[in-house]
């Protein structure tokens, strides 16, 4: 593909501008699951997140004639999406000076993970889980957008409003903490990376 061709969510995204409403719904339907799944390692309160998205999908319509074509879409919803939910967990205070301090909460897997041999993988599950919480939040939220959102160092910079260097940092430091106490679960996130998705 070329540089200057649009991919197909931007084709979307300018179809959603001329009023698209079937545009606007492939968006929805496509990043909703990731967005709520997202929004949960910020908080637990479900309705929060539920609302958010409704808000992020309102306010794309509504100002979809003077949105620019972002270079990806899924970045700029992230992005929004986290914006947004902070500012309405700021505005609750539901959590105080949240973004630096914010409980960056226990990474959960999705339904087809867990039905891949159950009961190793919670095991392995477990030890991840106990490791990761041990690690500073930018860095969990960093493993979590790198490994689980397959998201590229980029796109990590641009939803947390990082440069890329302090991406590379995070996710290096991260895992070399965990590579000091778990080194089979360092293996399962690459293979996880490489050849699950």
């Amino acid at each position: 593909m070329e540089n200057n061709e649009l991919s197909e969510d931007q084709e979307r995204w300018l179809a959603l501008q001329t009023g698209d409403k079937d545009a606007l719904a492939y968006f929805f339907n496509t990043f909703m699951g990731s967005l709520y799944n997202y929004g949960l390692k910020f908080t637990q309160d479900e309705d929060v997140i539920e609302d958010t998205i409704q808000d992020l999908f309102i306010r794309l319509w509504a100002t979809r004639k003077r949105l620019s074509l972002p270079a990806s879409v899924r970045n700029y919803l992230f992005k929004a999406f986290r914006n947004l939910l902070f500012r309405k967990l700021s505005r609750a205070e539901k959590t105080s000076r949240y973004e630096s301090q914010y409980i960056f909460l226990d990474i959960e897997y999705s339904a087809e993970t867990n039905h891949i041999n159950a009961e190793q993988q919670l095991a392995r599950d477990k030890r991840l889980e106990t490791a990761l919480q041990k690690l500073p939040v930018r860095q969990k939220e960093a493993i979590y957008l790198r490994f689980y959102e397959n998201a590229s160092y980029e796109e990590i910079a641009q939803i947390m409003g990082t440069t890329v260097k302090a991406c590379y940092k995070n996710v290096f430091r991260a895992l070399s903490c965990l590579r000091e106490t778990l080194i089979t679960v360092i293996t399962y996130l690459f293979f996880r990376l490489f050849f699950l998705n």
